[in-house]
């Protein structure tokens, strides 16, 4: 909700009075009120006023609504009332006093394995229960379980969910829905889905509840949804050793590429896993007490072959169907479905006649429907859940000090490391440039120079390896987002090195002068368009992250103005206006998209629309020098006097394979003349000696050899190759005065010193204010 809005505590809606605002996201806030006629506590979610006259956000909230109001079963949410009341749509629901099961996972860390069994049994339940109705949730992940006060686990936010087509028993969705570490890949396609899709998130709901990890992850939610497609199957029990290896295979299995490969029901999953905890118990029981059990039959997994298991896993597996005495026990039947179960492990299903088997001595046999299991979630008491928080909170700051204290000097010390050698390396290579080649030029020089300065070629394999330990500390979480800064950091210490070589590496003695003067519009353009895409990459953005990302496109746009202001006026001509109008759309695009909740299509569109937005409104801005100088040198062409000739001549010291060439080199403008058998020098002193007589004193020392270079372009390439000098130099000429000055205002460091602060910053925000799921 908008906090413009007026807040409606107090008020009443729907018959209920609000007492209190529980929760605010970005589709509306979630409120704690007395329901007057029933005289109890509900919960009212509402939607966003700004949302209300949306069809598409409207249709979604209501979605939710009627989905849920399909069902009735204690692990799911109850709806009591839904509609529109004073211009607001709500949804009138049960209260449910409690927390995630994301949130308990980051209070106790570890949860037992036993319970997130129990918990994972009421879901599976309750997904049952809507995939009869054919309801599919497709957000299944831990935030949206809900864990009472007695341990019952709720399934909430059916938001998205779709309904199935009876006929074809799937829903063809067109937009990608989910959230990216728990999606199936199926969904992430964008194909048809069944039921089946949300048993995939479950499984990798239990990889991460069971292991602290996510089972896939990666530096942006494409890289994490390509592993999900992509990807092995990844084996918890190499991060919990004390899982069950049946509990192993059956999370691989939940999480198998191909739909056929997994469970098919939500109910055949819970079964299942209550069938091999029976077992489990019935063996730990036996071991204790030395006795003689029958277990009855294993339930081996299908698990394919494309699936790329651990032999670790497969191996624990085999240990664990083998029976306690085989002489006593008949061999379990290898087929690839999961075999039935006992009437007494399934009290809902009718009773079935079993082939009879041999049994060993009854003397202190177990029954499985007599075995409870041991991890029970057993709720506590007020005060030790009370006691129980302010620990967990304790103990997570404490981690978090810790995760500071350990990773923040790393990632600054790596990359002031990075700043260093890249400066070098431009320091040592700036011997290579030349003032009157182009940006792109310059660059590349020192690599493509015949011989090389001394330590230049130690500092380019540095260099090298530091660019692979970049993206290789992306694979720690807490370096995750920062790959683009440290590359920024790279590249910008290398171009200081490179064009300010004079200056000391991150001297900034000067840089309170001109703090506030026009010099540094460019250093604030890169930093604003650095931290406007840091937002661009994030999916989950907050509505007050996503208002600030907006405002920094539109303060990059501005910066772009100033920073490229110059002392003639952008062109008028129709081609640039195109491109002025088409960089505030694609701004105004930009904005808006990270103004919206995330999605893949929001977190790639906003910066390549920042990026050309930013690339149309400097092409404008330099388009006045590029047709003034086009114009300049028409004039300058027209006076000159080059005589045509037909045939180029032949010159004795070249080779029938150079004169081909020079025959085709001036094929393209269909023309050969007097400079063409002259060298540069001697072409540039008679196009020199013209220049003097038609336009007398007209330039200075600064643009003379320019224009004799365009002019000699021309009558040695054509007009398209002047053209291209033309536009390099007017594209790179708010640059060139910036690094005129460079070395004067120390904007190249002081550029440095604000992109460091803000990686330093952006690494402590990473670790202390963690993503909720």
């Amino acid at each position: 909700m908008s906090e413009k809005s007026p807040s409606l505590v107090g008020q009443e809606i729907s018959g209920c009075e609000i007492l209190n605002k529980v929760a605010e996201g970005g589709m509306g806030a979630v409120y704690k009120a007395r329901h007057k006629a029933l005289n109890r506590i509900v919960c009212v979610k509402i939607l966003s006023p700004a949302l209300a006259n949306d069809k598409k956000a409207v249709e979604l909230f209501l979605t939710e609504a009627r989905a849920i109001a399909e069902l009735d079963h204690p692990n799911i949410v109850n709806v009591y009332n839904v509609g529109k009341e004073r211009g607001y749509y709500f949804i009138v629901m049960s209260f449910i006093e409690g927390q995630t099961l994301s949130t308990l996972l980051k209070q106790k860390r570890i949860i037992p394995v036993g319970t997130v069994l129990d918990l994972f049994d009421g879901v599976l339940q309750g997904l049952a229960a809507a995939h009869d109705k054919g309801i599919i949730h497709r957000d299944i992940k831990p935030s949206n379980i809900l864990i009472t006060p007695q341990g019952q686990a709720k399934v909430v936010d059916f938001g998205i969910a779709k309904k199935v087509d009876r006929e074809k028993g799937s829903t063809k969705t067109t937009e990608l829905a989910g959230t990216a570490y728990f999606i199936a890949p199926e969904q992430a396609l964008g194909r048809d889905l069944d039921t089946r899709a949300d048993l995939y998130s479950i499984g990798a709901s239990m990889y991460y509840v069971l292991t602290g990890q996510f089972p896939y992850n990666g530096k942006n939610t494409v890289d994490i949804i390509q592993k999900h497609i992509n990807d092995p199957v990844p084996d918890p029990i190499k991060l919990r050793k004390d899982l069950p290896a049946w509990l192993g295979l059956a999370i691989q299995k939940l999480m198998s590429k191909n739909p056929d490969h997994r469970f098919q029901t939500a109910k055949e999953t819970y079964m299942y896993f209550r069938k091999m905890r029976a077992d489990d118990q019935l063996r730990v029981r036996t071991n204790n007490a030395g006795r003689v059990v029958d277990l009855g039959e294993e339930g081996p997994l299908k698990l394919v072959a494309d699936e790329r298991l651990s032999s670790e896993t497969m191996k624990r597996q085999r240990v664990a169907n083998k029976p306690l005495l085989s002489s006593s026990v008949p061999p379990v039947q290898k087929n690839d479905l999961i075999p039935q179960l006992d009437a007494a492990v399934l009290p809902d299903e009718p009773s079935r006649k079993r082939p009879t088997r041999a049994q060993p001595p009854s003397e202190g046999l177990l029954n499985a429907q007599d075995v409870k299991p041991v991890e029970n979630f057993t709720p506590q008491k007020p005060m030790q859940v009370l006691t129980g928080k302010r620990k967990a909170a304790l103990k997570i700051q404490f981690r978090k000090v810790l995760q500071v204290a350990f990773y923040l000097p790393l990632f600054a010390a790596f990359a002031w490391f990075v700043m260093f050698c890249y400066h070098r390396l431009g320091a040592i290579g700036s011997v290579h440039t030349q003032e009157s080649a182009g940006i792109l030029s310059n660059l590349v020089a020192p690599f493509l120079a015949g011989t090389y300065e001394p330590n230049q070629i130690t500092y380019m394999v540095l260099c090298a390896v530091l660019f692979v330990a970049i993206f290789g500390l992306a694979r720690l979480k807490a370096f995750a987002n920062s790959t683009l800064i440290l590359l920024m950091l790279a590249g910008i210490s290398y171009i200081t090195g490179l064009f300010t070589p004079q200056l000391a590496f991150m001297d900034v003695s000067n840089v309170k002068a001109y703090l506030f003067s026009s010099e540094y519009y460019l250093c604030y353009l890169v930093f604003a368009v650095v931290w406007a895409l840091s937002f661009c990459f994030s999916i989950d953005r907050t509505r007050v992250q996503g208002f600030f990302a907006a405002s920094l496109v539109v303060l990059a746009l501005v910066l772009t103005y100033l920073a490229t202001h110059l002392t003639v006026a952008p062109s008028s001509q129709p081609m640039f206006m195109i491109l002025f109008y088409t960089a505030l759309f694609c701004g105004i695009v930009c904005a808006y998209y990270l103004l919206a909740t995330g999605n893949v299509v929001r977190v790639l569109l906003p910066p390549i629309l920042l990026l050309v937005a930013v690339a149309g409104l400097w092409v404008y801005m330099v388009s006045g020098v590029i047709q003034s100088t086009t114009s300049t040198m028409q004039t300058i062409i027209s006076r000159t006097d080059i005589q045509a000739t037909n045939t180029v001549p032949v010159d004795p010291s070249k080779d029938l394979v150079q004169m081909d060439l020079q025959r085709q080199r001036f094929a393209s403008f269909n023309n050969t003349n007097e400079l063409t058998t002259l060298t540069d020098e001697d072409a540039r002193a008679k196009l020199s000696a013209q220049l003097d007589e038609i336009l007398p004193q007209t330039f200075d020392a600064d643009t003379r050899p320019l224009f004799l270079d365009w002019t000699l372009r021309y009558y040695q390439g054509g007009e398209d190759r002047m053209k291209v000098a033309i536009w390099r130099y007017a594209l790179s000429l708010p640059w060139r005065v910036f690094n005129a000055d460079a070395q004067r205002n120390q904007a190249y460091n002081f550029l440095l010193l604000l992109l460091y602060l803000f990686g330093v910053t952006g690494c402590i925000a990473a670790l202390v204010w963690e993503d909720e799921l």
